[in-house]
């Protein structure tokens, strides 16, 4: 029994050779079109540019500070995130930022680099810490506030 098989652009059953994967070649074609993203769009790409750029920027000034100093200045951060501040909230909850593959945001380099993540990576870990919940949902105000012993 022959399986009906569909064109792999548009979806609609494909007759002829057993081998065929496209109902005609104006569907190959656009199939095989790039597809556009940050990496494709240099208006998208400079954007994220700025933005890992000025996220290297504020974790150069975050890392500098005594570590006793760093927790008062995240909560500030998630602070401004939180009541609404775009830039902010991109910069703390940005997956290219939390990746550990790369250094974006990382101000530092070499081996030095290594032991200093990015904001965004600081971010997360305070936010498990103290909130239990990711820094995408804290800065996004998705997570409820955590409880601080303070009678209101």
């Amino acid at each position: 029994m022959l399986q009906k098989r569909f064109c792999k652009h548009c979806k609609v059953p494909i007759t002829g050779r057993s081998h065929k994967l496209f109902c005609s070649g104006n569907c190959r074609e656009r199939s095989s079109e790039k597809k556009q993203n940050s990496f494709a769009s240099r208006e998208k790409n400079n954007r994220n540019m700025r933005l890992f750029d000025s996220a290297s920027r504020m974790a150069r000034i975050y890392f500098q500070l005594p570590p006793f100093e760093r927790l008062g200045l995240m909560r500030e951060l998630i602070i401004i995130a939180r009541e609404g501040d775009g830039k902010m909230r991109s910069i703390l909850s940005n997956t290219y930022l939390m990746d550990d593959e790369n250094d974006y945001g990382n101000p530092f380099s070499g081996k030095r680099g290594k032991s200093y993540q990015g904001l965004a990576r600081e971010c997360e870990a305070y936010c498990q810490y103290f909130w239990k919940a990711s820094a995408r949902d804290v800065v996004c105000n998705i997570a409820t506030e955590p409880y601080d012993g303070v009678i209101r």
